[in-house]
C-alpha cells in the first residue's frame, strides 16, 4: 500500500516566507550597512522591500509553473506542479542562494 503523498500547504509556504523576511532582515541589521539607518527608516524600507519580495515572487512563480507545466512536464514525462509548489520553488532558489 502506498504512503499518502503530503502536499506543499498555504502555512508551509508562509512560514518559509517569513523565514526568508527574517534571514534577510537579520542579515542585514546585524550587517555594517545598518548603522547609521534610524530604526524609522529601517522599518519603513523592510515594508517596501517585502511587498517588493512577495510581489516578484508571485510574478516568478507564475512563469516557473507555466515553464514546469508547457516544457519540463512534456519533454520528460513529469507530473505537472501547482502554484503552491512553484511559490516553494522559489522561495528555496533565493535561500539557498543567499
Amino acid at each position: 500500500m502506498k504512503a499518502p503523498r503530503s502536499i506543499i500547504t498555504l502555512w508551509f509556504n508562509v512560514l518559509l516566507i517569513l523565514y526568508s523576511a527574517g534571514t534577510g532582515f537579520f542579515t542585514f541589521v546585524f550587517s555594517d550597512k545598518a548603522q547609521n539607518v534610524p530604526i524609522e527608516g529601517l522599518v519603513l524600507t523592510s515594508l517596501i522591500d517585502l511587498v517588493r519580495y512577495l510581489i516578484m515572487m508571485f510574478i516568478s512563480a507564475w512563469f516557473i509553473r507555466e515553464a514546469w507545466n508547457r516544457l519540463v512536464a512534456d519533454l520528460f514525462t513529469l507530473r505537472l506542479i501547482a502554484y503552491r509548489e512553484a511559490i516553494t520553488m522559489v522561495v528555496l532558489l533565493g535561500l539557498f542562494s543567499m
